[in-house]
């Protein structure tokens, strides 16, 4: 199972993307602060991260940064979360690490949109779904004969 961290102060926040997040198939955890959110982390490693941008660590370092810098290898696919829709906001985020943004409150439509956006990135590799080959016949030289040279995905 695909799974994400949502990192927030705001307890309805955090259950507003959980409850999106777990409707789209993923297993959530929530964290109120950096420093928890961090340990998270490390412990569960994370497909996906909802951070919340004024999330600071206990030595003052925005919690994008720090998830990038301690992210070995496994780096998740990070959304800074603000309620600034701000171009100097989103900005920054993007400067600081992150994979894309959302601006609270959450839509559910916009985080479909976002998601299907970061697997076709391949920052959400883990969460992509699988494609197959719809074909005529028995071979995919068949099928590619039938569909041309792009074929269709179901």
């Amino acid at each position: 199972m695909v799974t994400a961290l949502v990192a927030d102060q705001s307890a309805e926040a955090r259950d507003a993307a959980s409850h999106m997040l777990e409707r789209l198939g993923f297993r959530v955890a929530g964290a109120a602060g950096a420093e928890e959110a961090l340990a998270l982390i490390a412990e569960t490693a994370p497909d996906l991260v909802l951070a919340e941008g004024s999330l600071q660590t206990a030595g003052g370092r925005m919690l994008l940064e720090a998830i990038r810098m301690q992210a070995d290898g496994g780096r998740p696919c990070v959304f800074h979360v603000t309620s600034d829709p701000g171009a100097a906001s989103i900005r920054r985020a993007m400067d600081t690490g992150a994979d894309d943004y959302l601006v609270k409150p959450y839509d559910e439509a916009l985080l479909r949109f976002k998601l299907a956006q970061a697997r076709t990135r391949e920052r959400l590799e883990a969460a992509r779904p699988k494609l197959s080959l719809v074909q005529g016949g028995s071979s995919a030289v068949a099928a590619s004969r039938y569909f041309g040279v792009y074929g269709k995905a179901v």
